[in-house]
């Protein structure tokens, strides 16, 4: 599988017409950019898009999740010693799922609080405001595709793999210099749309610090819930993974100083890792980026994830009034490739079904001159917000 490479942009995989459509209206606006393979349509810019601008950052582009990420950790415990179930119940046990929840054991005193980023934000009022959601909020995993997952490698060695961001308080901050953007009021009414922030005017480095600070937190949130359940398990953490996907870097592209957007997009540069996972029922990855020419036209970048291959609503249907004729995804279908794979499964919806995600190993060939790959992991415990819960093990 090849990649399409013209002028200043690189095509990974076969996107389909509305991505492709969105991803060439963005590009308009930038240097340079890329579509990753796991790439589908998001928010004015794609899933899996990377667009590089001259001294200048799109919050649109960056999106609501400032700082989504991945972590993993590899424990010095093994597959066969370990139980999952009873790991299962510990990750339930200590870690919030779902949107607003909040994190009574959250470490309130973080240095995170202490950063001098947050005097970007333009009053006192938000500051606060933001600040307590925040503390509230520092180490839960939220709603949709975010979850904690068990994994163990080639070697049997268990792995806890974990993918969110910085909760409300980057949503919040997304919005709100989205309006100032739009010259409109903090907390107005917003317009999803891409105005381009100037990195020498002060709103474009008040937008770039506050962007910076959410990352920092998601970067906090990640490492809490990982050290966290290592210590329940009673473990030690012997390699550790951990990268962001929609953030914004100052980086050098062929003798060139550029600010590069990645939207669901992980940062590969040669001998750089990053964890992506699958979905609930296929394999992840540690990867490692290389040095090559399709290298250079991704901007040094890979995907972040598999790529859905149908929207939440067709996969759900009404499913939350249980209206499954009009879902696309039914639960036994995921209960029956779960119960295949042996992966015992906590929450999730049908829109997380394996079914509506790629196969990880197709997506990362179109990459295969980009990366190697370090590790698989198959999975074999996931715990995700949602209001079902399939245990196959327990249902043989």
């Amino acid at each position: 599988m090849v990649s399409q490479l013209t002028g200043e942009k690189s095509i990974f995989g076969q996107p389909d017409k509305n991505t492709l459509e969105q991803f060439k209206n963005v590009l308009m606006r930038a240097e340079r950019g890329a579509l990753m393979a796991d790439a589908h349509v998001g928010y004015v810019m794609p899933i899996g898009g990377v667009m590089a601008y001259q001294n200048k950052v799109s919050p649109v582009g960056v999106g609501f999740d400032i700082g989504c990420g991945n972590m993993a950790v590899k424990l010095d415990k093994t597959l066969s010693t370990f139980d999952t179930s009873a790991a299962l119940d510990i990750i339930e046990e200590h870690i919030q799922f779902g949107l607003g929840k909040q994190n009574p054991d959250a470490p309130v005193g973080h240095s995170i609080f202490d950063a001098p980023e947050w005097d970007a934000y333009p009053n006192k009022k938000i500051t606060s405001s933001l600040k307590q959601t925040a503390r509230e909020q520092l180490g839960t995993v939220g709603s949709g595709n975010h979850y904690v997952d068990l994994f163990h490698d080639e070697d049997h060695h268990i792995w806890i793999g974990i993918h969110f961001g910085s909760r409300g308080f980057g949503y919040k901050t997304a919005q709100g210099f989205m309006n100032l953007s739009q010259g409109k009021s903090w907390n107005a009414n917003f317009e999803q749309k891409e105005v381009l922030l100037d990195l020498d005017t002060p709103l474009g480095q008040d937008y770039f610090a506050a962007m910076n600070l959410a990352g920092r937190y998601a970067y906090a949130g990640r490492e809490w819930v990982c050290h966290t359940l290592a210590k329940a398990f009673n473990a030690t953490i012997l390699d550790k993974v951990h990268n962001n996907h929609n953030f914004a870097w100052k980086e050098e592209h062929d003798g060139q100083e550029l600010v590069v957007v990645r939207k669901g997009a992980t940062p590969a540069f040669p001998g750089q890792r990053g964890f992506v996972g699958g979905s609930m029922g296929d394999i992840s990855v540690i990867l490692e980026g290389v040095d090559s020419e399709q290298s250079k036209k991704a901007l040094y970048s890979t995907i972040h994830g598999a790529g859905r291959l149908m929207s939440r609503t067709q996969a759900k249907g009404d499913y939350r009034g249980r209206n499954l004729s009009k879902s696309a995804i039914k639960p036994d279908m995921i209960y029956d490739r779960l119960q295949e794979k042996g992966v015992e499964l906590r929450g999730g919806g049908l829109d997380e079904a394996p079914q509506v995600y790629r196969k990880l190993k197709d997506v990362l060939n179109y990459h295969q001159d980009t990366i190697n790959i370090n590790h698989y992991l198959n999975p074999i415990g996931v715990v995700m917000d949602g209001p079902e819960q399939f245990i196959p093990n327990a249902m043989m």
